[in-house]
Order: structure tokens, then C-alpha cells, then sequence
């Protein structure tokens, strides 16, 4: 039986954050998996950028752009009527074409990726991470002109036709299952994983020292690396630290994260607050910084509405760093973090509080080592399972050979 040829796309931007590192922590394994088992992967992105990054790990990627003709077929696929047209005339897009010409036998989407849209002939596995337009429709980066309809097509429609699909919580199978019907057997889940920039990166005093020092940092600090989104909740975190500012409590915050839209608000909230003298900005940071950023952090602070499971805490938990966490992601945190209430600014306030008390932090580092252990072994369980999932692909499509 010749080897499963598997397409692997890496659609997000570096600047997406958590978005494009999981993605990447996937692809390697991937890259292990093909190698073991006699498999090829083929790796896409759109970004140039992204080949570069892909070259420090040894992986050579094709860049893959969607054209004006790939983007109408979507829109006509949003449209509905076009479906009829399409399968009548057995018309494929520009990007499925590019992909069966180099001899691809399924496509895996390491995201919630649209483009799974333009397949009809290819089988695919869609990277499903969340449903959080179901779970708090309430913010506009979720709802607003059209974005609610439209992923509720990409959900619909990906988690039902996909030959499988990968999560990264068991609430999220279940989520899955009630909402669009999905079955359950297709889906794989496997936990999110540190950042290989953060996992791999060795605490070297010196070296943390130059990087705290590029921004102006001194060790101690509250941090929180997230965009700049409404649902991501800076509100709530800047009215916990004024609070504790009017106890007579000053806490330091970095924040570092691109802009979505919500950078103007903050600004004008720490101007309000009076807290420009404790609140460091930093804006976007290379991975390879991100490391030091965390290990000189008194905690990692994570107020987001959007679960059920955030990458971040598994990062900070990889070096020894404190987690304060909504307890509605207590699943993800089990006894690892301190809890708060993320609609309540006090609650999150007496949350850094409790920090500080004696013996606090060295239990919570010893609680993240142990829950990233444990991660770890539902993560290789997960990679067992998707192995399974891929070798029956395998071999049903040799049996349906093109």
C-alpha cells in the first residue's frame, strides 16, 4: 500500500498568538508521526513568513495563497444556490486543484479553517477549538455583521463532513455532538501544549535579564499575553488593579498582544484609572522571548471569556510561573490556579491578593508541573488515537483510489 500523502495547512499568522503556536506543536508531531510510520506530509501557508519560522524546526513548506477565484468560490458557497451548480458541472477550486495536482490524499486543517469550503472531491480533518460564538454570542468579534452565520456554517457543516475531528477538551466533544449533530467516534481530542519557544527555552539569568531589560521590565510583574479583543477582558483586570491601587496595593502589569481592535479602550480606561505608572504595553513579542517574559512574572493573569481551555497557563506552568484563572476553566486548571469570578473585578483583585501569601506560589508551581503532566499523557493518548484514525484512512482510500 503506497503512503498516505496528508496536506497540512498552517493558515494563521505568528501574530495570531496561541492560534498559530498550537497549530505549530501540531505539525511537529505530525512530522514524527510521518517519519515512523512511513507517511509523507505535505505543509502549506499562505505566509511567507510562516515557511521562514518553519525552516528553524527543519520543515520545508509550500506557500499556498487563496486567489480572487478561491475567495468568489467561497462567497458563492455562503450563498447557497451555487452548491447545485458546482456538483453539477463537478467544478473544483483553485485550491483543491493545486492540492490534488501535487498528489495529496486528505487535507488537514490545523485550524477552524473556511477553506475547508472549497473541497469537494478531497477528504479532510478540521482542528476545531473552541464554540465560543455559541458559548458568549454577546461579543461582536463572535457576532456581529455575519460573523455568527458564518461560523455556524464552518461549524455545521466541518464538524459533520470531516473525516475527523481534533479538539483540544472532552466538553468540547460533547459541545459538538448536541449542537451540530456530530459524531462522536470521528472526534480525537488532544490537549493543548506549551509552546515549543517556552517549553524548550532554558531559565539563563543573563540572558532573561536582556530581554526584561529590551522593555524596561523589572522582575514581579502581573502578565497577560493576549490580543487586543474585547472577549479577552483587560476591562475587568484594570478595574481589579485600581481597586487594589484604592487598598493601597500597587501591582505591576505587562501586556503584550496585537491590536484587534480594543487597544484604543484600554488606553483610555488606564488614563481613567490613573494606572499609566504601573502598566507596561509591550505590543506584539517574538516567540522566543515570550519564555523570559513569563519566568519574570510574579503570575500569569488570564481574565478571557473564551475557553475552555487557553494555552497560556500551560506556558506559564512549563516554567514555575503562577496561573490566576476564571474558575469557569477550572477543568483546564484544576487545583493549579487561583480562581475568580471573571464578570467581578473585586473577585479578581483579592485573586492577586491571595498571591502573595506565604507558601502560595511554591504550591501552585509544584500544582502546574503536575497538571502538565498530566496533560501530557492525555495528549500521547490523543496522538495514539489520531494515529489509529489516520491509518484506517489510509487504508479505506486505497480502496478508492483516484
Amino acid at each position: 500500500m503506497r503512503p498516505l500523502r496528508l496536506a497540512v495547512m498552517l493558515e494563521q499568522a505568528l501574530e495570531v498568538g496561541g492560534g498559530f503556536q498550537q497549530p505549530l506543536n501540531d505539525l511537529l508531531w505530525l512530522r514524527d508521526w510521518a517519519a515512523r510510520s512511513g507517511n509523507e506530509i505535505v505543509v502549506y501557508s499562505p505566509y511567507p513568513k510562516t515557511l521562514d519560522i518553519l525552516k528553524e524546526f527543519a520543515v520545508t513548506a509550500r506557500l499556498l495563497k487563496f486567489g480572487p477565484l478561491d475567495h468568489a468560490f467561497l462567497f458563492l458557497k455562503y450563498c447557497g444556490p451555487f452548491d447545485l451548480v458546482q456538483i453539477a458541472l463537478k467544478l473544483k477550486s483553485p485550491f483543491e486543484r493545486a492540492l490534488i495536482r501535487d498528489g495529496i490524499d486528505v487535507v488537514h486543517f490545523t485550524s477552524t479553517s473556511k477553506r475547508h469550503l472549497l473541497l469537494y472531491e478531497l477528504p479532510f480533518i478540521i482542528t476545531i477549538f473552541d464554540g465560543c460564538h455559541r458559548d458568549a454570542p454577546e461579543f461582536p468579534e463572535v457576532r456581529t455583521f455575519g460573523e455568527f452565520e458564518r461560523r455556524e456554517i464552518l461549524f455545521g457543516l466541518a464538524s459533520t463532513k470531516a473525516a475527523v475531528v481534533i479538539v483540544n477538551a472532552p466538553e468540547l466533544i460533547d459541545d459538538l455532538s448536541r449542537r451540530y449533530a456530530m459524531e462522536q467516534e470521528r472526534a480525537v481530542c488532544i490537549p493543548f501544549s506549551p509552546s515549543t519557544y517556552v517549553s524548550q527555552s532554558t531559565s539563563d539569568a543573563a540572558d532573561d535579564e536582556a530581554v526584561l531589560s529590551r522593555y524596561r521590565l523589572k522582575p514581579g510583574y502581573l502578565f497577560y499575553p493576549a490580543q487586543f479583543w474585547p472577549h479577552k477582558n483587560h476591562m475587568t483586570l484594570l478595574a481589579a488593579l485600581a481597586s487594589l491601587r484604592e487598598r493601597g496595593i500597587i501591582e505591576r502589569l505587562v501586556l503584550c498582544g496585537s491590536d484587534r481592535g480594543g487597544r484604543d479602550k484600554i488606553d483610555a480606561a488606564i488614563r481613567a484609572y490613573g494606572l499609566s505608572d504601573q502598566i507596561s504595553i509591550i505590543g506584539f513579542v517574538e516567540s522566543a522571548e515570550l519564555g523570559a517574559l513569563y519566568r519574570g512574572a510574579a503570575a500569569l493573569v488570564m481574565p478571557s471569556y473564551f475557553g475552555p481551555t487557553n494555552l497560556p497557563p500551560l506556558e506559564a506552568w512549563a516554567v514555575g510561573t503562577p496561573v490566576i484563572y476564571p474558575e469557569a476553566f477550572k477543568t483546564q486548571a484544576g487545583d493549579a490556579a487561583i480562581l475568580f469570578d471573571y464578570d467581578d473585578p473585586r473577585s479578581l483583585a483579592d485573586a492577586i491578593v491571595s498571591l502573595r501569601a506565604d507558601g502560595t506560589r511554591e504550591r501552585l508551581r509544584a500544582a502546574g508541573h503536575l497538571r502538565l503532566a498530566q496533560f501530557a499523557e492525555e495528549t500521547k493518548a490523543g496522538h495514539a488515537q489520531f494515529a489509529r484514525h489516520l491509518e484506517r484512512l489510509k487504508h479505506r482510500l486505497a480502496l478508492t483510489a483516484r
